[in-house]
């Protein structure tokens, strides 16, 4: 059986997590890890496999997952770890991911680091993950199924880990579009909106876009002269296509 543990605030991880698990051809669960800390009550018996996969932060398996992973308890069961980027590096977190499944007891078989749509700013990887994300995804677990343990220090990253970030940019409310309907708030996985004014605490906010994403009057954004001029520099420097990479 596959459990596969997922953390997508924005729903892109998401959409490789779906395609990974119908191709896995098993019994399986989807295990959504979104909506903040919590308890795992998956037991994996012997036999199973785990797949885990979260977004990249700055380079980093973001801090709320790594610590939701670190409770799966893997007791020798085969584990495959991918992670979601913007189209820019995932720099360590794929190491990152891969040393908190083997701490949690797993062996490791295979690795995958690929490409969403970048969810601080869409223009970059639009409409990412495409059919060929996908298929390439479904080959990869079609592989990884049938692998044996991943050496570690073939996956591309450094320890110790490059240093935690936060993003300065935060989504807010746009009034004039919203209609306090505080779905943005009750998804917010940090508890970052007020459920009342549904302004942004900044020392909350750790720019997961997941209000953005649930919004369905689009009155959740990124505003301002910064976001604006950030956002054509990171375009220039990061629009060029990349591609998945795999290790086995």
């Amino acid at each position: 059986m596959l459990h596969t543990f997922f953390f997508s605030p924005s729903d892109t991880t998401r959409k490789y997590a779906v395609a990974m698990t119908e191709a896995f051809g098993d019994d399986s669960q989807l295990i959504d890890l979104t909506h903040g800390p919590c308890q795992i009550d998956s037991e994996l018996i012997d036999g199973d496999t785990a797949l885990l996969l979260s977004p990249v932060y700055a380079g980093r398996i973001p801090a709320m997952a790594a610590n939701i992973f670190r409770q799966i308890d893997g007791h020798g069961m085969k584990a495959i770890v991918a992670v979601v980027y913007g189209n820019r590096d995932y720099d360590d977190a794929l190491l990152e991911l891969a040393d908190i499944a083997r701490e949690d007891g797993f062996e490791v078989v295979a690795a995958g680091a690929f490409i969403a749509q970048h969810c601080i700013f869409p223009k970059v990887a639009n409409g990412r993950p495409d059919r060929s994300d996908i298929e390439i995804a479904e080959k990869f677990i079609k592989r990884a199924r049938e692998s044996d343990k991943l050496n570690l220090s073939t996956i591309k990253g450094k320890r110790p880990y490059k240093k935690p970030s936060t993003v300065p940019l935060h989504p807010q409310t746009v009034e004039d579009e919203c209609r306090s309907c505080g779905i943005c708030a009750r998804e917010c996985p940090t508890g970052a909106i007020d459920h009342i004014t549904l302004a942004t605490y900044s020392d909350k906010c750790i720019t997961c876009c997941r209000c953005i994403a649930v919004c369905s009057s689009r009155a959740r954004k990124f505003k301002g002269i910064m976001y604006a001029t950030v956002e054509k520099i990171f375009k220039a420097k990061n629009s060029k296509r990349r591609e998945p990479e795999l290790f086995f």
